[in-house]
């Protein structure tokens, strides 16, 4: 085994599928960090939950803060890999892509604080998310020009933090009619596009 990914994201990384009147999961062969898990060999845990936004109270941040010592404990090398930003945009209109970033740098800058991180135990990898498109659950273009400025803001604050970074919204991801979440197509296409950034980047400690 290569080491350990933990996914930590929202509806995207959970699977959500809004097709179903009341909302459903999709299976796991249909889900990306599942895929992975299934298709390389890194072990991938799915840390996705629904409506995630980015931890900006203490008390969530120390909630992830408590975790990492448990990931800390699985095979290495350990990377979190946190895709988050999209809710932050959509939950709240009027939200900025600044507002947005700002709540992610103070997170990132306490993750970076403790001890598993400071110490090189887990690794951090920040993915700007799929970019919003018009559809039943987005109410407006200006959340969809937030979610895409995410991209710019969130990889100037990888560079400055000095950690990796991945911009998922160049990958075309398909969505559903809600503009918001992954089809089925979607979430193999992300997987597929992970895969060919871990290859391209083997020998660069990803």
């Amino acid at each position: 085994m290569a080491g350990t990914i933990i996914c930590y994201g929202d509806s995207n990384t959970y699977g959500y599928d809004a097709r179903p009147y009341l909302g459903a999961r999709y299976p796991e062969d249909r889900r990306w960090p599942e895929i992975l898990d299934t298709r390389t060999e890194w072990h991938v845990e799915n840390y996705g939950l629904n409506g995630r936004c980015i931890p900006r109270y203490s008390g969530e941040i120390r909630v992830v803060c408590n975790c990492l010592r448990q990931w800390s404990a699985l095979e290495s090398p350990v990377w979190l890999w946190i895709m988050l930003g999209t809710n932050d945009v959509l939950r709240t209109p009027g939200t900025t892509a600044e507002t947005a970033a700002e709540r992610m740098e103070r997170f990132l800058k306490e993750l970076m604080a403790c001890e598993e991180i400071s110490g090189g135990a887990v690794r951090l990898r920040l993915i700007s998310p799929v970019y919003l498109q018009p559809g039943v659950w987005v109410e407006s273009d200006e959340m969809c020009r937030e979610s895409e400025r995410l991209d710019e803001l969130y990889r100037k604050l990888a560079a400055d933090l000095g950690i990796a970074f991945t911009c998922a919204g160049e990958w075309g991801i398909p969505l559903l009619f809600d503009g918001v979440h992954f089809s089925e197509e979607g979430h193999l296409k992300f997987a597929e596009c992970v895969i060919r950034e871990l290859e391209m980047q083997a020998d660069k400690n990803i």
